[in-house]
């Protein structure tokens, strides 16, 4: 992974080095449970163990030169750092993902920690901005067209609410990949089953019934968990990004004091931040694709072509995730809001964000059914519609429309009619949705 879109925590979790230490983790757990069965008599100490040196670029050597195995590259240099006496039992009656997979587990777990951390710490950022724009009324819009105002904070809100449901999956799946297996090269334990429950027991994991491998639908299931949390970033992202045009205007990304937006253009401040994640989430999203194909092609108890794609997909889709949720979260701190050009924006169809209100007071003072109401409205709102978008004065106002239609003004007063313009009464729920989100 690219180090510019990487933080140094999640990418240490996903380095060889740690890689290969959660391999010795496993090494170690299976020898102390043969000790602790009576398998294996050993009287010294295990204070070795702190002493071991791991150096990935030495076992990527002897892989590359000697033995074409990664596992066995890693116990050749492992051996002659253990005991005399330890050494015929390491890695006995093992299949190398028996460590490998049990590594992986422990690894997504750690992952999932640390992304359950900047879920949280981005929620937060959500929140802050939510309650600081509660009543900021905006147009709301559907198919990128304008339909009925909200507030700026019920947007936000909607956000923090998804984003608290991939909080509650990431929460589920650091217990679902916390699983491991030592029964051997296709799974009929060719040691002692009580080794696995006790390794298991000592890494905190859960043992689970294999064949050589564990079942790919738990690494299916914790990429698609990120693909769905990485789908979200990019949804909001994209979001922010229209919200930041020039003919909106509603937000702006924050842009340093000598930052430069274009080579050629001065005056250009883009949303690059939103740009880059809408950008990299697509990556994380193709990545669950592959995860797919890995659990679906696994021949019968064990084929390699899912090794090579986890390698990189998996690390790879955690190191963006986490860099994404933190970049988001520096975006929605830092973000400029501009309340007056929201309104601005809900006035731009000079009133027909109000036409359901005046459909439905129609409706009822007339008696007409429905439908008869709807096209009745809608086709002076078109007609208003058309000439705002030909820049016409006439009947460009919906209000002075309607009060200038006779058949509206037979059912209708002046009050009447006037009183659905009324942004007040359109967000007097805001309260109850802020109550069910934040509680």
């Amino acid at each position: 992974m690219l180090e510019r879109y990487s933080r140094k925590e999640m990418t240490g979790i996903w380095s060889e080095r740690n890689k290969f230490l959660r391999w010795l983790s496993v090494e170690l757990a299976v020898l102390r449970a043969r000790q602790h069965i009576g398998e294996l008599i050993y009287d010294g100490s295990w204070d070795f163990a702190g002493e071991i040196r791991i150096d990935p670029e030495e076992i990527n050597r002897i892989e590359k030169e000697i033995t074409g195995h990664d596992v066995i590259a890693f116990l050749e240099h492992l051996s002659p750092q253990f005991p005399e006496e330890l050494r015929p039992w390491l890695h006995r009656g093992l299949t190398s993902y028996d460590v490998g997979d049990t590594a992986l587990s422990m690894q997504m777990r750690e992952s999932v920690r640390l992304l359950i951390e900047g879920i949280m710490k981005l929620m937060d950022a959500v929140r802050e901005k939510a309650l600081e724009y509660k009543y900021a009324p905006q147009i709301g819009r559907t198919h990128g067209v304008h339909a009925e105002p909200i507030t700026f904070g019920v947007k936000l809100a909607n956000w923090y609410d998804e984003l608290h449901r991939h909080r509650d999956r990431l929460i589920r799946l650091c217990s679902v990949v916390a699983v491991g297996k030592i029964s051997g090269a296709v799974g009929m334990y060719t040691i002692d089953p009580k080794i696995e429950e006790l390794v298991c027991e000592e890494l905190w994991l859960k043992p689970v019934i294999a064949t050589q491998i564990i079942a790919r639908d738990i690494a299916a299931e914790y990429m698609s968990v990120l693909g769905i949390v990485a789908a979200t970033i990019g949804k909001i992202a994209t979001n922010l990004r229209l919200l930041s045009k020039t003919e909106i205007g509603e937000v702006m990304e924050p842009f340093g004091r000598n930052q430069k937006g274009s080579s050629a253009m001065p005056h250009k401040k883009n949303p690059i931040g939103s740009e880059n994640l809408s950008g990299l989430m697509r990556v994380v999203r193709a990545n669950v694709q592959v995860a797919l194909e890995n659990l679906a092609t696994c021949w019968d108890e064990r084929s390699l072509d899912n090794s090579g794609p986890e390698r990189v997909i998996i690390p790879d889709s955690s190191i963006l995730l986490d860099y994404a949720i933190d970049r988001l979260t520096g975006i929605i701190e830092k973000m400029r809001v501009f309340p007056g050009r929201m309104l601005i924006n809900i006035d731009h169809t000079k009133g027909l964000v109000f036409s359901q209100d005046v459909m439905m007071l129609v409706a009822e003072k007339s008696g007409l059914p429905r439908e008869e109401a709807h096209t009745l409205i809608r086709d002076i709102a078109l007609g208003c519609w058309e000439n705002q978008a030909k820049g016409l004065a006439v009947d460009f106002d919906f209000l002075e429309a309607l009060l200038a239609n006779d058949i509206v003004m037979r059912f209708v007063s002046e009050k009447d009619l006037k009183s659905c313009f009324n942004l007040t009464k359109k967000l007097q729920h805001v309260n109850h949705i802020f109550d069910k989100v934040f509680g």
